[in-house]
């Protein structure tokens, strides 16, 4: 019973999952904000967010989802235009999350790639579920115990991720 719902939580996040970790791979140099600062001088999102990083991670996020889709996801019974969908709001909730964190962040004076526990491992989860919220009507939407499951395990996951990252020369800190 729990196994499956690790499993079933995993199968269901993973578009959001695919999406956060793309951008950290294909970053771009292109500042998604384009340098704008915010009412109070500091940058809306900083360099660390760019064009090419969230639209790929939308993209790899999607590209993700359409695969699961091939096995009926979210749910093992055939391809749906349904799965099709939530990869799409996943994927673009997690990358907007992502830039909602770093807005944040920068309203709170850190740094690029300040470690701020909890809202580095769940900004893209929030943004992702909050996009399936919204759409709900047209979504299957994760039960109670399966969003509890993902917010345990998403920082376990996040951190290894992003120390292997690191450890790769992709990222310039382990968190």
């Amino acid at each position: 019973m729990i196994l499956d719902l690790l499993i079933w939580s995993l199968w269901y996040i993973l578009p959001a999952y695919v999406a956060n970790a793309s951008a950290v791979v294909i970053h771009g140099k292109y500042p998604l904000d384009h340098g704008v600062k915010f009412l109070d001088g500091r940058p809306f999102l900083g360099k660390g967010k760019t064009l090419i990083g969230f639209f790929s991670g939308v993209l790899f996020g999607f590209l993700a989802g359409v695969v699961q889709s091939l096995f009926g996801y979210p749910n093992f019974g055939g391809f749906s235009m349904e799965g099709v969908s939530l990869a799409l709001l996943l994927a673009f909730g997690a990358m907007f999350g992502d830039s909602l964190g770093s807005f944040v962040k920068r309203r709170f004076d850190l740094k690029r790639g300040q470690a701020t526990p909890l809202l580095d491992q769940w900004d893209f989860i929030f943004g992702a579920l909050l996009m399936v919220y919204i759409f709900k009507d047209f979504v299957v939407l994760p039960s109670l115990l399966m969003v509890l499951t993902i917010l345990v395990v998403t920082p376990f996951i996040h951190i290894a991720s992003n120390y292997v990252a690191f450890k790769l020369q992709l990222k310039g800190v382990p968190w």
